[in-house]
């Protein structure tokens, strides 16, 4: 990609949480473009169905099981990606969880564990690649936040609070990056339609029937936005268009705000419980 942002064809791409969900798209549509596609997350049957669907489609890809909280299993799939493909294009970081408790009864260590995924796992991914990008002068980093990431709202208190965390990190290296020939975007979406929102149990459980009461949008939608922050190098993609800046705008209002989420949220509850 020595042209920046114009063509993806033939570029190296890192996903990172690849093994469903936005990442697993991600994946597929960056291959159909004709990408070189790695695909990192912690289910290698997953990951291997993944690669075995990109080549059948005549694409080119590399499964890499690693968990994103093991520094050292990051790199070395950072690494490996060097010896196979001679570079990282772009790295998108899709490796996230999600637990679903208010403040006042949240477990410490389900809040431990979505920093660890959410933070800490983005964080290690870039810093594997940037001494790369920034020796070549050019490259991609695509970090998926969320708009829980710009207003906290309940139950998703930790979740907003590992996504604020997020953006923040994201924001502070934009800066940093700034005309070195390196990209650091944020892509914020809202309740989408994977199995971070529609599990009730497990690894990822939101609050029971977020995904329907409240209106997911498809996986894809959040694919394009990925594809346009590396296209046409934007800092920040809203998915619905400008929701974040809403969230912006709402923030000059916090007490208003305050009550027409409390509102909000009671209503998406009584939904959840007549489902």
């Amino acid at each position: 990609m020595a042209k920046q942002n114009h063509d993806t064809s033939n570029c190296v791409v890192l996903v990172t949480g690849a093994s469903s969900g936005i990442g697993r798209d991600v994946a597929l549509r960056f291959s159909e473009m004709g990408a070189k596609v790695v695909v990192l997350a912690r289910r290698k049957p997953l990951l291997d169905e993944l690669a075995h669907e990109i080549e059948s489609h005549g694409g080119s890809a590399l499964a890499l099981p690693a968990d994103v909280t093991k520094r050292a299993e990051v790199y070395e799939a950072v690494e490996r990606t060097h010896r196979d493909f001679g570079r990282i294009d772009v790295l998108v970081n899709s490796a996230g969880i999600m637990t679903s408790d208010p403040v006042e009864s949240m477990k410490p260590r389900d809040l431990e564990r979505m920093m660890a995924v959410n933070l800490f796992g983005t964080l290690h991914a870039m810093q594997a690649v940037l001494p790369s990008m920034r020796g070549a002068g050019s490259g991609n980093i695509v970090n998926i936040g969320s708009l829980a990431g710009r207003r906290g709202m309940t139950p998703l208190d930790g979740y907003a609070a590992s996504k604020f965390a997020l953006v923040g990190l994201t924001e502070a290296l934009r800066i940093k990056l700034f005309r070195s020939g390196v990209k650091a975007s944020l892509v914020m979406p809202g309740v989408v339609d994977t199995e971070l929102g529609r599990a009730k149990s497990g690894d990822v459980p939101p609050s029971p029937g977020l995904a329907q009461a409240m209106r997911a949008m498809p996986v894809r939608w959040v694919t394009w936005a990925v594809i346009a922050a590396v296209m046409l190098g934007l800092a920040e993609v809203d998915v619905l268009p400008g929701a974040a800046v809403a969230e912006k705008l709402a923030s000059l209002f916090p007490g208003l705000t305050d009550a027409v989420l409390a509102l909000g949220t009671q209503f998406v509850e009584w939904i959840g419980k007549r489902g």
